[in-house]
């Protein structure tokens, strides 16, 4: 069916992850909590799905009383630490700007789903791509995170637009494009090379943002 509407992920699909940086802030903060940098990281993961729902400080509280860290100076000084470094890797794609632009000139409605942690609604209003959705759904903001369904349905809904006529484009990350398509999004993996795409994917791909061009009509169904 015809889209009228894309919906896009944000990590690893707007922008990518930069993993390496990732590892040198686990290692900043491992170093100020005073515990092994493996330590940090296994209870960083465990709070991942809280963390998603949730404020960042309090997931940072969290993930210290957890290691046994109770020092507000340590915990404040991680905190501080992980939006700094989320901060210096929030660079949009080169294309992610230019294509949602484009597709709001084509007559096409825009959406962002996103699984996030609370500083990315303030990150994403001051960089270029600020504006150029018409609904923008956070994780940390709604309460709910992908894959479940209703996340996903808080975008349709407000986009009021059908699922069936909405393509989703994602990194794939957190069995995202599952949900997409079990909601009834046409779901798109985009494999830019530089992610972590399923195995087991077998729809439609593209490899760089620009080609979402590519699946759309000059302008959408009436």
């Amino acid at each position: 069916m015809t889209p009228r509407a894309v919906i896009f992920d944000f990590w690893g699909t707007l922008a990518p992850l930069a993993w390496d940086r990732w590892q040198r802030a686990f290692g900043a903060i491992a170093k100020v909590l005073g515990v092994p940098q493996e330590q940090f990281e296994r209870a960083w993961r465990a709070d991942y799905d809280r963390r998603l729902v949730s404020d960042l400080r309090e997931s940072v509280a969290r993930v210290c009383a957890s290691l046994g860290v109770t020092r507000e100076d340590a915990i404040e000084e991680a905190f501080r630490l992980r939006v700094e470094m989320h901060r210096d890797t929030f660079s949009p794609r080169d294309d992610a700007a230019p294509t949602l632009r484009e597709l709001r000139v084509r007559g096409y409605k825009t959406g962002l789903v996103t699984n996030c942690s609370s500083e990315l609604p303030e990150f994403l209003s001051e960089s270029a791509l600020a504006g150029l959705f018409d609904v923008e759904v956070f994780s940390a903001v709604c309460g709910v995170h992908k894959p479940d369904r209703a996340i996903y349905e808080l975008a349709t809904t407000q986009l009021e637009v059908d699922p069936k006529l909405c393509l989703y484009i994602g990194d794939g990350d957190d069995h995202e494009l599952d949900g997409a398509r079990d909601f009834g999004l046409q779901a798109v993996l985009l494999r830019a090379g530089d992610t972590r795409p399923p195995e087991n994917w077998q729809g439609p791909e593209i490899t760089r943002l620009a080609q979402v061009l590519e699946l759309v009509p000059q302008a959408p169904a009436g």
